[in-house]
C-alpha cells in the first residue's frame, strides 16, 4: 500500500518503521524544518522498550537505568518507594534521534504543514494537500502530528479537548554529574495540600529532566511572562528538599517550557473512510499515566500487524474500513483504562483528601 504519515513525531515515526517492516510504501510528512519535537526527556518501560525493538529500534546504550521510583512529601519523608524493573530514562532528544536513525533515507521530508484533504468521490481521502503546494497521494493516511491534529480537526473532529485543569512547567539540567541521591532513583517531591509537585527524571549521568505540576487556579504565576516564572522559581524550589534547588537551579531557566496538559473522551472510532489517527492525535492522555509513548508505540504496532494479517494487496475500501474499525476495537479498551486513571490521578492531584494522599502520580 501506498501510506503518507502526517507527522514525524514517536507515533509517526514508530508507524512508519513498523509499515515499513512490511514492504509498504511510506513517506512521512513533518511542518517542522527541524527533527525535534520538543520536550525534555521521559521514563521509558519495559513494554514500550520491548516495542521500539521490534520495530528495529534498540536503546539500551541510550537509556540510564532507573531501578527504584521514590516519593515523598515536602519534608523529604517517604509517601511511597517501589522497584522498577528493566526501565530507563531518556532524553526525548535522543529517541526521536533513534527513530529517525532507522530510518531510511528519503522517508521523511520536512517543513510539510498539513492543510487538508481532497476528497474522492465515495467519501474517502484521495491527496493530502500541504501549505507549500505539495500534494500526496495514498491509499491509506495516518495522522500522527499530537494534541491539536489538524488532522482530526480537518477530517473527524469527534470529541473536543477537555479544558486544560493542571500544567507543568518542565527544563533540563545538565552537570558534571547528577546527585548521588538520583543515581539509579527517579525522585517526586508533592505538596499535595497545595496542588504542586516536582519530580526529577535522570536521563544520563550528567542529565536531569525536571518538572513542575501545578494547580494553575492556585499557582497562576505559571502562566506569566518568562522573567516573571524564573524569579518565582529561584525563590520557590529553596522551600524544596535536596536535591531540587540545585537541579532546577543549575538549569537555564530561560529554556524552560510549560505544558498545557489535556485529554478527550475517545471517539467511536480513530478514522474515517481511509484516514487513521494515532498516538496523541487519537487519543490524548493527561501526563500523570506516563503512558503517551508507550501508547504511541502499541498504536504502530497495532496498525502493522493488523494489515499484516488481512491485507496481500491493496485493499477495497470496504475491506479497509473494516481493518481500522477493528483497530479502534483494539485499542478503545485498553485507552480507555489509561484514560480514566489519568483523570482519577489528576482529580487527586487537585482535590486531595486523607484517603487519596498516598495515591500520587508517578511521573510526566
Amino acid at each position: 500500500m501506498r501510506i503518507a504519515v502526517i507527522g514525524g513525531s514517536t507515533a509517526g515515526l514508530a508507524s512508519a518503521l513498523r509499515l515499513r517492516q512490511s514492504g509498504h510504501e511510506v513517506s512521512v510528512f513533518e511542518r517542522r524544518s527541524g527533527t525535534s519535537t520538543g520536550g525534555f526527556g521521559l521514563l521509558l518501560t519495559p513494554s514500550a522498550r520491548q516495542g521500539m525493538r521490534r520495530i528495529g529500534v534498540n536503546l539500551d546504550s541510550l537509556g540510564y537505568p532507573v531501578e527504584q521510583s521514590d516519593i515523598r512529601d515536602e519534608d523529604g519523608r517517604s509517601i511511597l518507594s517501589q522497584g522498577l524493573h528493566d526501565t530507563v530514562g531518556i532524553e526525548r532528544a535522543k529517541l526521536q534521534d533513534a527513530l529517525l536513525g532507522a530510518l531510511e533515507p528519503g522517508i521523511l521530508q520536512l517543513g510539510k504543514s498539513f492543510l487538508g484533504f481532497e476528497s474522492d468521490p465515495q467519501g474517502g481521502a484521495r491527496a493530502a494537500i500541504f501549505s507549500d503546494g505539495t500534494r500526496v497521494e495514498a491509499d491509506l493516511f495516518i495522522g500522527a502530528d499530537g494534541v491539536r491534529s489538524n488532522v482530526r480537526s480537518s477530517w473527524t473532529p469527534g470529541p473536543a479537548l477537555r479544558q486544560v485543569q493542571s500544567m507543568e512547567l518542565v527544563g533540563m539540567y545538565r552537570g558534571d554529574a547528577i546527585p548521588e541521591i538520583l543515581n539509579g532513583r527517579f525522585l517526586k517531591f508533592c505538596r499535595t495540600e497545595d496542588g504542586i509537585s516536582i519530580g526529577l527524571v535522570p536521563t544520563s549521568t550528567e542529565c536531569v529532566t525536571w518538572y513542575i505540576q501545578c494547580d494553575p487556579r492556585r499557582w497562576p504565576i505559571c502562566l506569566s511572562p518568562q522573567e516573571e516564572k524564573r524569579a518565582w522559581l529561584q525563590e520557590e524550589v529553596q522551600r524544596w528538599p535536596d536535591p531540587v534547588a540545585e537541579i532546577i537551579l543549575g538549569s537555564d531557566l530561560n529554556r524552560t517550557h510549560l505544558w498545557r496538559t489535556t485529554d478527550r473522551d475517545l471517539p467511536i472510532n480513530f478514522h474515517r473512510s481511509n484516514v487513521l489517527l494515532v498516538g496523541d492525535a487519537a487519543h490524548p492522555l493527561l501526563t500523570f499515566t506516563s503512558q503517551g509513548t508507550g501508547s504511541a508505540i502499541e498504536d504502530a504496532l497495532a496498525i502493522g500487524d493488523l494489515l499484516d494479517h488481512h491485507v496481500s494487496r491493496t485493499p477495497e475500501p470496504e475491506q479497509l474500513d473494516g481493518i481500522l474499525c477493528e483497530f479502534s476495537r483494539h485499542r478503545i479498551p485498553i485507552l480507555r483504562a489509561r484514560l480514566q486513571m489519568g483523570r482519577r490521578m489528576q482529580s487527586q492531584f487537585l482535590n486531595p483528601t486523607r484517603r487519596t494522599q498516598q495515591i500520587v502520580p508517578i511521573c510526566s
